[in-house]
């Protein structure tokens, strides 16, 4: 299956420091072959490494949660794989593998690319597992 990534992503997944990446839906399976591209369904569309094979997917939760803190009610934004929460320090890490600064620049993306909360898969082409 084709992946297409925003040209931000291009050069760490060429060069393989992006070891995987998150995406809506759930159609994604241990075993599938992965082609990875930019500007998929264009004329100049372009693979951008040698194939590989996904060999960890893991459902993934991306979401608001309201608590009340000093001075009313706070917001923070979590992330669930496979239902379970993820530190802050996992998130992070995660975060920047996946071509982010940090977890927030990761959550801002989501939220003004599909809202939150976000439901989709990590899609994975190496052994890391979170």
């Amino acid at each position: 299956m084709i992946l297409g990534f925003q040209e931000r992503f291009v050069s760490s997944v060429a060069e393989g420091t992006k070891p995987h990446t998150i995406r809506k839906g759930n159609r994604w399976k241990v075993g599938r072959p992965i082609q990875f591209y930019r500007n998929v369904r264009r004329h100049d569309m372009t693979k951008i490494r040698e194939d590989a094979t996904a060999k960890v997917v893991q459902e993934v939760g991306i979401k608001r949660i309201a608590f009340q803190g000093p001075g009313g009610w706070k917001y923070r934004t979590v992330m669930l794989l496979d239902g379970r929460e993820l530190t802050p320090l996992e998130c992070q890490e995660l975060a920047r593998r996946d071509g982010f600064g940090d977890f927030y620049e990761l959550q801002e993306w989501f939220d003004n690319n599909h809202g939150l909360p976000f439901t989709g898969q990590l899609i994975c082409w190496t052994d890391l597992r979170y």
